[in-house]
């Protein structure tokens, strides 16, 4: 399965970047779960529980690692926005379409959960699970 094709993405959130630590930053490959308006716009749209919803950048930024890298910045709702507390945790997902435009609800999974373990099984049954390049990369699933 191709990860355009999934309504569902997971991902371990690890330390987050800016000083509101609420940026997660996805290697291309990886960012590809996200509609193509949604790159075209460096726009997404994400949905809390509670129900609020929030459009957040979502930032192409290539880095040269003595090789040309491509990875995207998504900036989730800061709390201080309403967000949620998202370092060293589960980022999950779901693609939902509204009124013809992609909305993604997101959730935050603690490690070692039962949710947690859910989607690593979902992932292993779509043969999806995989971890991010580095060798402390974060493991992440869709299906």
């Amino acid at each position: 399965m191709k990860i355009n094709k999934a309504s569902t993405f997971g991902i371990e959130a690890g330390a987050m970047s800016s000083a509101s630590r609420h940026q997660v930053e996805l290697p291309n490959y990886l960012a590809e779960f996200f509609d193509d308006l949604s790159r075209a716009t460096e726009l997404v749209t994400v949905r809390l529980p509670g129900g609020s919803t929030y459009p957040r950048p979502f930032v192409y930024r290539g880095t040269d690692y003595g090789q040309w890298t491509e990875q995207w910045r998504l900036h989730l709702p800061t709390v201080e926005m309403g967000g949620l507390d998202y370092p060293g945790k589960i980022l999950k997902f779901v693609r939902l379409h509204e009124g013809g435009s992609a909305l993604y609800e997101l959730a935050v999974i603690e490690p070692g959960s039962s949710e947690a373990a859910q989607l690593e099984i979902e992932a292993k049954k779509a043969r999806t699970l995989g971890s991010t390049g580095s060798s402390q990369g974060r493991q992440y699933g869709y299906w």
